[in-house]
């Protein structure tokens, strides 16, 4: 080691991001970071030179917290030229000592420790070696908000998770080191080979992008933390910032892969950032964003999963808590205890138009989860044992549905002319009146009884669960403007080849524990503790009290107004909000009733699907199909075994070879309070995610989402209240 050599000199052999954002400072400041900057890579090179014994190394790191002691002591003096400059820049921007010992304890870490068993360990490292560099950078910068502190901190972790995914091959072939969370890993299915391996591997891909997902966390938190007041001193940090977001970016545009030779911002893509950082600062570091935040969302639906995912994504701490111990909520699985098999409560399919739930899919990688058509194919069974098929065509939208809808065998040519004439009217923005119900606006655009009954009352009942007569027509719009005359793969149906209350877990549960937020079960809501214009806390069913900065209810509004105060306007608008319900029944059979299709609309029968799950039952050899009887109030109370013998009667009729098979084992699961009834006016009573009570947010697919109660318009909804919390 040569203590001889001075910072300009250290500083000059580097070529490091970091020495790039000096470029912005004064001359004064300038010379401080060279200084700063010396020590830091001095300290990391004193690990990384294998020439050296372990007992060599830990001299030299000594040698430092000596120099460091000696900057701090009036009665000592460093003996090393650079400690000197130390001594110097430590005296004029009063440095705290605590941050330049913990870059040494972190450079200590990587002489012994080579394997991070969890998160916990890896966070500690990265303090040590990132954010610790942060918290004596500022000090240099100058700065007048205290949170700034937390800022550096927020920053420098999101800086060396970065640096770990671009470098995980190279710390590896170099230094036999793997920066990544062990238990993560085994998690995720990841042993070392498979990390390294050129084979693709669904769970290191999970993996991999969860550990960038995390980086992102701590980008956005430390945006949220952004001393916008100090500005002016912080370009360098906006530089950094600037130049290391792209770089993620980057790494997230290669796939999750690990290349062998690291992802790196080339000159050209690093000079753009530096110009941009410079003249608007960091593109993150926007000034309508609130703080980061404890926040507690109530309720483990699709609304309350999405608002934790977002609302974990963009710098936040989350806790959920639902009642029950599976997630879903109303779209939820189980498993039964006669067969053994996973059963959906009711079957729910996807439309490709599911923009806000196909985007979570996609964020955390499961949308292999999803078996998906390549545009929509519906074949629908008449009463008469007529076969119709609605199947999407290679064309341009909206006419990728035309030869679908000239084949559709139940149609006449004068019903075919008034379904390409509403596609022209919606084109043309012929939209329903305020209060009009479906069949009204349906019949004033010219839909006659037969195509109503083929097409718009089937659709009607799948979407919002109403009848047309009841439906309300703004509701069916948006429905048939997003699913029918958007792009081809826009109609396309979507089933989850999992039960539904898997298809975000555990890929979710783990992301949230892997930014400090959690998903509780078993843990439901007693009591929402309202105080004036907030609240104050909620009382679980255990009489704990959990305390945050904010509040998402994600429950259904049904049991939400119970929790209200009733005097309060929320709670007066949620009574007026009523329920329709879904009825839905499993049958195992020894006989087939759909063949190979995967599903079947039946018309003018009280059955309107039938999906065929028979892949579920495989090992029992037995044929496993799902009805589903929307809107199904005259059933609701029917008897489980009149309902049964009735659905058999249907199942004979329109599958006549099924009449010599039998039924080997049933479930009847009513939903009486399935969604809110999508029945005109229904929109003036639809609250926004805000409420009157500042820190009291609403997600929920009864909320105002211009959609249905559907899976997307939960997930929608959850969008939107993380949205509303994190902006000012």
């Amino acid at each position: 080691m040569n203590i001889e050599l001075t910072s300009q000199q250290i500083t000059k052999a580097s070529g490091s991001n970091l020495a790039l954002s000096f470029v912005s400072l004064s001359k004064e400041k300038k010379q401080a970071m060279t200084v700063f900057y010396a020590y830091c890579r001095i300290a990391d090179d004193i690990v990384d030179d294998k020439s050296k014994s372990r007992e060599q190394k830990l001299a030299d790191i000594n040698f430092w917290r000596k120099e460091i002691a000696a900057c701090y002591d009036a009665n000592l003096k460093p003996a090393s030229a650079l400690g000197n400059e130390l001594l110097d820049i430590i005296r004029r921007y009063n440095i705290p000592q605590q941050p330049f010992l913990d870059l040494l304890d972190g450079v200590e870490m990587d002489i012994d420790k080579s394997r991070y068993a969890n998160f916990e360990e890896l966070s500690l490292y990265c303090y040590r070696v990132a954010s610790a560099v942060g918290l004596v950078s500022i000090e240099i910068f100058q700065y007048t908000n205290p949170k700034a502190k937390e800022y550096a901190v927020a920053l420098g972790m999101a800086f060396q998770l970065t640096n770990i995914l671009r470098d995980v091959r190279f710390d590896f072939d170099k230094y036999q080191r793997i920066y990544v969370p062990q238990d993560e890993m085994a998690a995720f299915g990841v042993s070392e080979d498979v990390l390294f391996s050129e084979t693709p591997h669904a769970g290191r891909e999970s993996f991999l992008r969860m550990q960038a997902y995390r980086a992102e966390h701590y980008f956005q938190k430390a945006a949220r933390l952004f001393p916008h007041a100090d500005r002016a001193n912080f370009v360098a940090s906006e530089l950094m910032t600037e130049v290391y977001y792209r770089l993620l970016q980057k790494i997230r545009k290669n796939g999750y892969r690990i290349p062998v030779v690291p992802i790196r911002l080339n000159k050209l893509q690093k000079l753009s950032a530096v110009r941009y950082a410079n003249r608007k600062g960091a593109a993150i570091n926007r000034t309508d964003l609130r703080p980061p935040q404890k926040v507690v969302v109530l309720g483990g639906g699709y609304a309350g999963l999405s608002a934790a995912f977002h609302l974990a994504v963009s710098g936040h701490q989350v806790e959920l808590f639902e009642a029950k111990s599976y997630l879903g909520g109303r779209a939820h699985s189980f498993k039964d205890a006669h067969s053994g098999i996973t059963l959906d409560n009711s079957q729910h399919a996807f439309f490709g138009c599911y923009d806000s739930c196909l985007e979570i899919l996609d964020l955390l990688g499961v949308r292999h989860k999803l078996a998906c058509q390549n545009g929509i194919e519906v074949p629908y069974l008449d009463r008469d044992g007529t076969r119709s098929s609605l199947k999407a065509a290679n064309y341009p939208a909206p006419f990728h549905l035309l030869d679908g809808i000239l084949g559709f065998k139940a149609l006449t040519a004068q019903n075919c002319f008034e379904v390409v004439k509403l596609g022209v009217l919606l084109r043309f923005g012929f939209r329903p009146y305020s209060d009009e119900n479906a069949g009204k606006w349906l019949r004033r655009l010219g839909q006659s009884a037969n195509t109503i009954r083929c097409l718009w009352e089937p659709f009607c009942l799948a979407a919002l669960n109403e009848g047309i007569g009841t439906a309300n027509a703004k509701l069916l719009y948006q429905t048939i403007s997003r699913c029918l005359l958007g792009s081809k793969q826009d109609s396309s149906i979507y089933m989850s080849k999992v039960g539904l209350s898997e298809l975000f877990s555990p890929e979710l549960d783990q992301f949230l524990k892997a930014v400090g937020s959690k998903i509780h079960v078993n843990k439901g809501v007693k009591e929402i503790l309202f105080d004036n214009d907030k609240v104050n806390g909620i009382k679980l069913t255990n009489d704990e009290v959990i305390t945050a900065d904010l509040y998402v209810s994600a429950i259904p509004f049904s049991a939400l107004r119970a929790l209200l105060p009733q005097n309060s306007p929320l709670a007066s608008q949620l009574n007026q909000i009523k329920t329709s319900p879904i009825l839905s029944v499993h049958l195992e059979t020894d006989c087939p009733i759909t063949g190979n299709d995967p599903f079947v609309a039946l018309l003018d029968s009280p059955v309107q699907w039938i999906f065929n799950r028979s892949e579920l039952s495989a090992e029992r050899k037995t044929h496993l199909h799902s009805l589903v009887i929307s809107a199904a109030g005259q059933f609701i109370d029917m008897p489980n075994k009149e309902l049964i013998d009735l659905l058999w009667a249907e199942i004979n009729h329109y599958f006549p070879a099924t009449k010599e098979g039998k039924i080997l084992h049933q479930i009847v699961y009513k939903s009486r309070d399935a969604t809110f009834a999508s029945i005109p006016g229904i929109e003036r009573f639809r609250p926004g995610a805000k409420t009157q009570w500042s820190n009291f947010f609403l997600a929920g697919d009864w909320t105002q989402t211009e959609l249905p109660a559907t899976i997307e318009g939960a997930t929608l909804s959850g969008r939107n209240a993380a949205k509303t919390i994190s902006l000012l």
